[in-house]
């Protein structure tokens, strides 16, 4: 494996960068964006229909982790498929399973199902974004430029993905709401079957049960990349962000619907940190150009969690719920282009295995957050249950701050 840090510089505008054909650009950008922002989607109606089914609020926190089981034991396996056998092939499988299971909710209204249903369906649009990301480093070099610019698109999804839920939910009841994510799992397979194919021979071949099946190798070559220092701080600050994410997917809607907005209204704030992200990632190249890109990272992620934690200090001043919204939304855009560029430049010929390793960790947060915060829901109460895991971690976020302090190569700007 070359070196993380001359490929991160090279990326960040040192070197030459390539041209992508528009057609490619756009399959990459639509596979991600559906893959990745299907889970907007599943923010606001999931909780929504956990209330409908009258869920116990641990019971919420379990149906909501239950989306990231599969993919947290299988996002290595997934990555390692993606290196060995062609991401599109891999991908086009999965988002079919996406595809199928959105319209089953309305019709098993049980809890056990809504958990099965949430795995199937968590781990298609989890290797569809993984996906997208392999195919940034493996066709677009790890290239900032267009890491950014996939980040830029997804921003249009997370924008419309809340607002389209939510305003189905409040017209059309729970049928409505669950109809608009079966067209983002619909967009995920046309997205998909849309990626270029490929030229490589083994690509094509017919495959073998020992082909899917997971190899301890793949799994003790993706652990073994975490010793590079670049891979390391990528995937504790996307752990640090993801468990924001677990909050705020989870109770967070639970308290805006506590304080008795509408749907609508929660479509609205959500939409309104996806349209500030779109300034977070195209901050991404001037920034770099600055400052230190492993130091953004991690502001940024400590921007975004602290943004949910003081969720309870707001209220229920609509405006103020907005505004913080959308300094979460500047934050999150910012650190995405980030955690991609830097993970691709330091994972090699491996970008499927890197992928898989941040997607693991990644899921393990998101499996466990939502389940740990409805146990605290439950202690503590909601407001203090903000309060009290995110102050965990902001403490985590400052201990990933002083691993780049001491860590030689890490943390450095871009004229040291």
């Amino acid at each position: 494996m070359s070196s993380g840090e001359d490929k991160f510089q090279m990326a960040g505008g040192q070197g030459k960068e390539i041209e992508i054909p528009l057609g490619v650009q756009f399959a990459v950008y639509a596979t991600g964006t559906f893959g990745n922002t299907v889970n907007n989607v599943v923010t606001v109606i999931l909780p929504l229909w956990a209330i409908h089914l009258n869920a116990s609020p641990l019971m919420i926190g379990l149906i909501l982790g239950a989306r990231h089981f599969l993919t947290m034991v299988f996002s290595i396996h997934g990555g390692a498929l993606m290196d060995r056998l062609g991401t599109r092939r891999v991908l086009v499988w999965f988002a079919a399973i996406g595809a199928l299971t959105p319209l089953l909710f309305p019709v098993m209204p049980w809890l056990w199902a809504v958990v099965v249903l949430q795995m199937l369906g968590g781990i298609s649009s989890s290797f569809a974004w993984m996906g997208a990301q392999a195919l940034v480093g493996q066709i677009m070099q790890g290239s900032p430029r267009y890491a950014g610019r996939l980040s830029f698109v997804l921003r249009i999804g997370h924008l419309a993905a809340p607002l389209a839920a939510g305003i189905s939910w409040d017209v059309f009841g729970y049928w409505g709401g669950f109809t608009v994510l079966g067209l983002w799992g619909l967009g995920v397979l046309l997205a998909s079957l849309a990626l270029p194919k490929p030229k490589e021979s083994n690509a094509w071949k017919k495959l073998s049960v020992a082909d899917v099946m997971p190899r301890l190798s793949d799994y003790a070559g993706a652990l073994q990349m975490m010793t590079v220092p670049a891979i390391a701080l990528v995937v504790m600050a996307s752990t640090m962000r993801m468990s924001g994410q677990g909050m705020h997917g989870s109770f967070y809607v639970v308290y805006l619907e506590g304080i008795d907005l509408t749907g609508t209204l929660i479509g609205m704030i959500l939409s309104v940190g996806s349209l500030t992200g779109f300034v977070g990632t195209i901050s991404v190249v001037p920034l770099l150009r600055r400052f230190s890109g492993h130091w953004l990272l991690i502001v940024a992620v400590a921007s975004g969690v602290l943004s949910v934690t003081i969720t309870p200090l707001l209220g229920s001043i609509f405006m103020a719920l907005v505004l913080v919204s959308g300094l979460r939304g500047g934050a999150m855009g910012l650190a995405q282009p980030l955690m991609i560029s830097i993970l691709s430049g330091a994972s090699g010929r491996d970008q499927g295995r890197g992928v898989g390793i941040r997607t693991t960790a990644n899921r393990l947060v998101s499996f466990a957050v939502p389940i740990l915060m409805g146990g605290v829901v439950e202690l503590v109460g909601l407001n203090n249950s903000f309060f009290l895991v995110g102050g965990v971690l902001m403490a985590l976020c400052a201990a990933v701050g002083l691993y780049v302090h001491r860590t030689p190569g890490l943390g450095r700007g871009p004229n040291d």
